[in-house]
């Protein structure tokens, strides 16, 4: 562990705002080394050869950094850099709700910002694979299999929890929870995202799951209402499953 006067938990996010914004009320005894998001497990180590020069500019460094990081696959070799400085990896898997794009001889995944800079133009001669199709699953399950395996020979597999949250169909005041029409239905998303859960454990890996009590949205959270932005509760629960694993190693 970094010591700046205490000693803080140095913590590595494979995932989503999920992972983040639950990591930003843990400030006082976690820090932020590394963040990769919008980079689906099938993507890493899959590049995508020729998207990254069709894409209109992207304004903002975070959204550029992960754009190219996924057209790259650069996931397993961010890792590998950051390994010794890891205490506690964190994953979720929200951001591979968008599916991918089988093209240039690899893979990106299907998300907003990509859409934004010229997704439409610049896979257009890929194959589209959606999430909790069978064929996305096919993809995906020997992918994160594989993030496991590199997970394992770096020595980091007791430091790894992966947040299982449901995603949230109502509000904290009881009020139904409106969503995009370009995003999943809650209810089927919650059902899709069942098997990928499954496999997970099936690796060994520890989930941590949200109460159904807790699995609200709120028009307080800091990015506006959505499926997985979640109340205070929400995430004082998930930190308290974090805090010990660096302690225990799981």
């Amino acid at each position: 562990m970094s010591t700046d006067g205490q000693d803080r938990v140095r913590t590595f996010i494979y995932g989503s705002c999920v992972s983040r914004d639950t990591l930003e009320t843990m400030g006082d005894t976690h820090e932020l080394i590394a963040y990769i998001a919008r980079q689906s497990a099938v993507s890493a180590g899959h590049p995508a050869e020729g998207v990254w020069p069709k894409l209109e500019p992207i304004e903002s460094p975070f959204q550029r950094r992960n754009v190219k990081g996924d057209i790259e696959g650069d996931a397993l070799a961010q890792l590998a850099r950051r390994a010794d400085e890891v205490d506690v990896l964190v994953i979720d898997l929200i951001d591979e709700r968008g599916g991918v794009v089988e093209v240039g001889g690899g893979y990106v995944s299907r998300l907003a910002e990509l859409w934004r800079a010229g997704d439409a133009e610049a896979t257009r001669d890929g194959h589209q694979i959606d999430f909790g199709t069978d064929e996305h699953f096919a993809l995906w399950s020997p992918s994160f299999a594989r993030l496991a395996t590199t997970v394992a020979a770096l020595g980091l597999e007791e430091r790894v929890i992966v947040l299982g949250t449901d995603w949230a169909s109502s509000l904290d005041d009881g009020d139904p929870l409106g969503t995009s029409d370009w995003d999943l239905p809650p209810e089927r998303a919650n059902e899709q995202y069942r098997r990928y859960y499954e496999r997970v454990r099936s690796l060994g890996w520890p989930v941590l799951t949200l109460p159904a009590e807790l699995t609200t949205s709120t028009r307080e959270h800091k990015w506006g209402p959505s499926p997985f932005h979640y109340t205070e509760a929400a995430y004082a629960h998930l930190a308290a499953g974090i805090r010990p694993v660096a302690a225990s190693g799981r």
